[in-house]
This record gives C-alpha cells, sequence and structure tokens, in this order.
C-alpha cells in the first residue's frame, strides 16, 4: 500500500494521545520501553498519551523514530504546520513573511532571524543553539 494511502498517513481526525497509543500498541512496546528507547521518562508517556499534556515537536520526531514512522504518520498532518505553530509560540512569527527584502539596512533583521532558526533548529533537532551553525553563500 501506498503512504499516500495507508491509514496510518491520512489524517481520520484520532486525537493525537490515542494516535500515540495505537501506534505504540502495534509496535509490541509497553510505555516503559518507549520510555527506555526514547530517553523519556514513563511519567512523560503516559501524560502524552492521556492527553495530560502534549509532547513538542522535538520529542514527537523522537517518539517517531522509536515507532519505526514518521512524525506526519504519528501526528497525521503536515509537520510544517507544527513548526509554524512552534516558531510563532517562540515569538518567531517573522518567518511567515517571505518578503524580507535583503540590504545592510536590514542587518540587525536578518541576524534576529537566523538566530530564531538556530532556535528552531536546534529544538527540532534536540542539540543546543550553539552547535547550529547558518551560512549564507553570495
Amino acid at each position: 500500500m501506498s503512504a499516500a494511502a495507508s491509514p496510518a498517513v491520512v489524517n481520520t481526525g484520532e486525537p493525537l494521545p490515542q494516535r500515540m497509543r495505537r501506534f505504540r500498541e502495534e509496535s509490541g512496546l509497553s510505555r516503559a520501553e518507549l520510555a527506555d528507547r526514547t530517553g523519556l521518562s514513563r511519567p512523560t508517556i503516559w501524560a502524552w498519551e492521556s492527553g495530560k499534556s502534549r509532547p513538542r515537536q522535538s520529542n514527537l520526531e523522537t517518539l517517531a523514530h522509536a515507532l519505526g514512522i514518521s512524525a506526519q504518520e504519528l501526528t497525521g498532518k503536515d509537520q510544517s504546520e507544527a513548526m509554524y505553530r512552534e516558531m510563532d509560540a517562540m515569538g518567531l512569527s517573522a518567518w511567515r513573511t517571505v518578503g524580507i527584502p535583503a540590504g545592510a539596512g536590514n542587518a540587525h533583521r536578518l541576524s534576529v532571524l537566523i538566530y530564531g532558526a538556530q532556535l528552531v533548529i536546534a529544538a527540532m533537532a534536540g542539540v543546543d543553539a550553539r552547535n547550529v551553525r547558518i551560512s549564507i553563500k553570495r
């Protein structure tokens, strides 16, 4: 069956906590085993599966990897939407503006944009932002 036709990819409206539990159970893992695989705590896994809290994007990626699926399969939706929500929550809504003019007068805006990108990349990769390098070739 193709990925596009796979029930795991199609958003059926199933809430994330139920999707997480279903994928974990289909993988034959207990909460404790999933916690061990991901390095996350058992109470954290429980809280997510019971809907008491919601995982950040970086943790969704970690969970999906441990379950052998994509984050898109886990959430049932396009990850770019989640990324934009996360960036907006971090005050980086300037990312949605596509027409940022170039030039020396915008050096500060560019610095802010690059720093914001470093924060987002670091959060998604699970690393410190100081370990993210962005270069621009002219």
